[in-house]
């Protein structure tokens, strides 16, 4: 049997370990791998700079299956992270040849549990696993690994022809396991680069900042800079600290003493209000908030019913952020709070303020859903919005630094990502209506949940608070609008009209949207050209039809579906492209946690040696 994988990050890694974990019964198996930046791929390459971290922590990040896989295929286990550093990783950095050698072994011997990683850093990790794969491989089994970009995959018979320029081979399996890919500009940001174009400006589209050339913009020269998540982080990071200037701590204070050398950054985007840090770890290994009120009981009855109201789901989903911040503050400012018998009663009553005031919770710290989503709501003038936005950096940092179990609202925060099946149940069994699913899922839920749990880490908060006091960003406050004028970009917050900020230079902080029908990928160009592939989309009850941008694959099977609606037996795709059909795809594989990107490319081993998907009694939850 030959298998090619397209992409050789942390995906198609994960499923080339599955398959040589799945394969010990066959008798010939030859895997192709491709990624024209070798194995960790294009985001954890290895000429990046060391100062770009990653948002998980090193003990919570793996590529290895545990005894929580849940999708009963063979388990393997292996070091995370964190152990890798502790174990093999010395060694392996020792006996490769790689760029910054001697500070990747000063990480190594400094990294702890809790710590943030560079991203290079976990590029050698995945670089270390693939070679670690090989040695699990029988003698029927081999591996090639071509470090070029795939540009065709066409079908031949119950075969398929993979071609790069380089490399045409045959194959009985492919796989997709794509990351990030660049698009075609659309809309505003066409039109924002073609003005830079016309006027000689500089306007970089979206992409992951590694990418972007930043040596044109010169010191003291004002940038603007759309996006306040984490790439608009990176960005920072790239224009102050690695431009020489230095943050030091001064009576437990954060300073940044500026070198010169960087631009002035005037930075916002429509919320206006930079992404929450993540909060310290407390979590061990599997350590996960344990649902109340969307337990695997309700959600099977969900099912059963065959529908349920998205906005009653998301009103039970809150419930359980709130009791998730209300138990961890109640342990630490309410001792003698009977805690069992406060659970009880804000579970039957689901959260009623009465029982917060029975149990003498201050009114100024129940939980205001207002203002989490609106954090700037009461704030009026321009001047005041600076001071709010130091304040509430400071309050964030302070929060942050409780911690995931202890400190209430770092808690509850942190319970968003451990309740990501619940919301997947919800999608995979499309028990919500189309309009709900656009409404509530997309439009609303996904970017504030992204807001409020996949932040940056905690030190980068306490950097941006120190970079607006030394004057080198300003935030321009909510509903961020760039237009032009002249020979400039013009930017400012429709809150705040009156200050407009000119300058040559505008970035766009984030990463390029899911929209397979825009990329650039030629591979994903040319199977949508062939209508070997298509696009997700849902009809609304207005009769619109909603693009999700995800190539269509059968949901529990991952298999591309082409333009006439046939399921393409043996072309697989999973991960990021297929995010609308799936959700929060970009995610990483945490240990002792059933990881969705694991049980993915298990079901995939599984269907091409088993030739059938057997889902798992509790459907995959």
């Amino acid at each position: 049997m030959k298998i090619a994988i397209v992409g050789g990050g942390p995906r198609g890694l994960s499923i080339f370990e599955r398959i040589v974990e799945w394969s010990r019964e066959e008798q010939v198996i030859q895997i192709t791998m491709f990624d024209p930046y070798g194995p960790g791929g294009k985001v954890w390459r290895e000429d990046q700079p060391l100062s770009l971290l990653m948002n998980s922590v090193a003990s919570h990040v793996t590529l290895f299956t545990d005894e929580t896989l849940s999708t009963k295929g063979p388990v393997a286990k292996g070091p995370n992270l964190y152990e890798w550093a502790q174990s093999e990783a010395t060694e392996f950095i020792k006996k490769h040849n790689f760029e910054n050698r001697t500070i990747l072994l000063e990480e190594c011997e400094n990294l702890g549990p809790n710590d943030h990683c560079s991203r290079v850093f976990y590029g050698l990790y995945q670089k270390w696993f693939y070679e670690y794969v090989q040695t699990r491989m029988t003698e029927q089994t081999s591996v090639k690994f071509f470090k070029d970009t795939v540009r065709a995959v066409k079908m031949q018979e119950d075969k398929f022809l993979v071609y790069t320029k380089a490399v045409e081979t045959t194959v009985d399996t492919v796989i997709l396991a794509l990351g990030h890919q660049e698009n075609e500009l659309i809309g505003n940001e066409k039109e924002l680069a073609a003005f830079a174009s016309d006027h000689r400006l500089f306007y970089s589209s979206p992409k992951n900042a590694a990418d972007a050339y930043l040596e044109a913009i010169t010191e003291n020269t004002p940038v603007l800079i759309r996006g306040l998540g984490l790439v608009f982080y990176d960005y920072l990071t790239l224009l102050t600290s690695d431009r020489g200037g230095e943050f030091r701590e001064k009576e437990g204070e954060l300073i940044y003493f500026p070198s010169g050398k960087e631009p002035k950054i005037i930075a916002g985007s429509s919320r206006g209000i930079p992404y929450h840090a993540r909060g310290v770890n407390q979590k061990g290994y599997g350590e996960e908030y344990q649902p109340r009120f969307l337990k695997e009981k309700s959600l099977n009855k969900f099912k059963r019913k065959g529908n349920f109201s998205a906005e009653q789901f998301f009103e039970l989903l809150k419930k359980e952020i709130e009791f998730a911040y209300y138990s961890a503050l109640i342990a630490a400012k309410y001792p003698n709070v009977n805690q069992p018998r406060f659970n009880e009663e804000f579970i039957r009553t689901r959260g009623a303020d009465t029982i917060l005031e029975k149990y003498g919770i201050h009114k100024k710290e129940f939980w205001d859903w207002s203002a989490i989503q609106c954090p700037d709501q009461n704030v009026g003038d321009e001047d005041s919005f600076q001071k709010f936005i130091i304040d509430y950096l400071n309050w964030d940092f302070k929060e942050a630094k409780k911690g995931t179990i202890s400190g209430p609202f770092a808690a509850a925060l942190d319970s968003l990502k451990d309740l990501r099946d619940e919301v997947r149940f919800m999608q995979d069994h499309e028990l919500f209506s189309n309009d709900e699913y656009k409404t509530w899922l997309w439009d609303w839920f996904t970017p504030l949940n992204a807001f409020l749990s996949i932040g940056p880490p905690v030190e980068r908060t306490a950097e941006l608070k120190a970079l607006i006091n030394a004057g080198v960003v300003t935030l321009l406050g909510p509903k961020m609008q760039v237009t032009t004028e002249a020979d400039w970009f013009v930017g400012f917050s429709k809150k705040y009209p009156l200050q407009k900020f000119k300058t040559h230079f505008l970035i766009e902080a984030r990463l390029p949207k899911i929209a397979n029908q825009f990329s650039l990928n030629p591979l994903v160009q040319q199977l949508l050209r062939d209508q070997t592939a298509s696009l997700h989309q849902v009809k609304l009850g207005s009769g619109d039809v909603y693009y999700t941008g995800a190539l269509l694959v059968d949901a529990k099977t991952n298999q591309i579906q082409s333009k006439a609606g046939k399921v393409i037996t043996g072309l697989f795709c999973y991960g990021i492209p297929t995010e609308g059909v799936h959700w929060l795809t970009a995610t990483t594989s945490r240990p002792g946690t059933d990881p969705w990107n694991l049980r993915e490319a298990d079901l995939i081993a599984r269907n091409i040696f088993e030739g059938k998907i057997k889902t798992k009694e509790n459907n995959d939850m």
